[in-house]
């Protein structure tokens, strides 16, 4: 691969409050997988050893795992009517990252570094990164901030007996 290819491949994102989708919990674990997809595309361009990259992916599989089912939870209790089709980037998401584990897993032993992956194999894992940044976080959960504005930021269903929605006060009371 050349060196011109690889920097351009790559996407830094920070979090900022535009991407708050107005849940503590959901926010918490983006700005982490934000920080973890980081670290990984820094490990790619530092050509780093294929041992540590396979650790952060498995890292990054172990708390997606985490992330994504905290995030059902609260839009189920939310009543947030595109959960399905969301679950079902979830699940693709999590392929994706299992074959291109694999890939990087299949290497011969003798490679060590991030030099040895092919080229097809180093793209993949970039364009995944990116997807996942850019069509998952900030494209498809930003959809969520709506129905999540109508609670608490700390409210978190999956750790705590669901709540209603904050409402505005009626006009009558009841006895």
């Amino acid at each position: 691969m050349s060196d011109k290819t690889l920097p351009n491949s790559s996407l830094h994102l920070q979090w900022r409050d535009e991407l708050s989708v107005h849940n503590d919990a959901i926010d918490r674990d983006h700005r982490w997988l934000i920080e973890l997809v980081d670290r990984i595309q820094s490990l790619i361009l530092r050509r780093a050893s294929l041992a540590r990259l396979t650790l952060a992916l498995d890292e990054l599989a172990r708390y997606t795992e985490e992330h994504f089912t905290r995030e059902e939870l609260i839009q189920q209790a939310a009543g947030y009517p595109h959960l399905g089709e969301h679950r079902r980037s979830h699940e693709k998401l999590k392929r994706q990252l299992i074959d291109i584990t694999a890939r990087i897993l299949a290497q011969p032993v003798e490679r060590t570094t991030l030099d040895a992956l092919d080229d097809d194999t180093r793209r993949a894992l970039l364009a995944l990164l990116r997807s996942w940044l850019i069509d998952h976080i900030i494209k498809e959960d930003l959809q969520l901030r709506p129905w999540l504005e109508r609670f608490p930021c700390d409210w978190n269903p999956a750790t705590t007996p669901s709540c209603p929605p904050q409402k505005e006060p009626s006009a009558t009371t009841p006895g």
